[in-house]
């Protein structure tokens, strides 16, 4: 099922509000002198991000810190994109910053879906357990709050889970 995203076209509906912000943010021509899509619209750049952190960042986020912006974007699989300049070493451009993920790309935001927030790691637990566990911890939500509503269901089934409601 489709809504309209932040942007105003339609998008998907289970897509974080980090990334919806974040594809408004770099579509969004207004702010195009601080943050915008690189010229293949694989990538995007900010522009000076001291400013951008104080300007555009608490018009869409509650706070004005770079920081926090990398760290979400590295926590749903964002990578900062490295220009290796032939020659001797140099500073790489300061106040020029891209960053890029396979799925965020111009024109495509219905891939937007395919970005996912990277799981914790736990020392002695295997990523996939917390992936299931998250899993079983929703669908036990549902089940409570359909035994709150009194579904009048005696077995849900929900992504090839059986649970009795009674």
């Amino acid at each position: 099922m489709e809504k309209p995203s932040a942007s105003g076209h339609s998008g998907p509906l289970n897509v974080p509000a980090f990334l919806t912000k974040l594809w408004t943010l770099v579509s969004d021509p207004d702010t195009d002198a601080l943050i915008s899509w690189s010229p293949s619209g694989r990538s995007f750049h900010v522009f000076d991000p001291g400013q951008f952190a104080q300007e555009v960042l608490p018009k869409y986020f509650k706070h004005n810190h770079m920081a926090s912006f990398i760290r979400q974007l590295n926590m749903y699989g964002f990578r900062k994109v490295v220009h290796v300049q032939p020659g001797p070493q140099r500073r790489a451009q300061r106040d020029l910053t891209e960053f890029q993920h396979p799925d965020f790309l111009r024109g495509h935001e219905q891939l937007l879906e395919n970005i996912k927030r990277k799981v914790t790691s736990v020392p002695g637990i295997k990523t996939e357990d917390l992936a299931t566990a998250e899993q079983d911890n929703r669908l036990l939500s549902l089940k409570r709050l359909c035994d709150l509503k009194d579904c009048g269901v005696s077995v849900m089934i929900l992504v090839g889970k059986t649970w009795d409601t009674h």
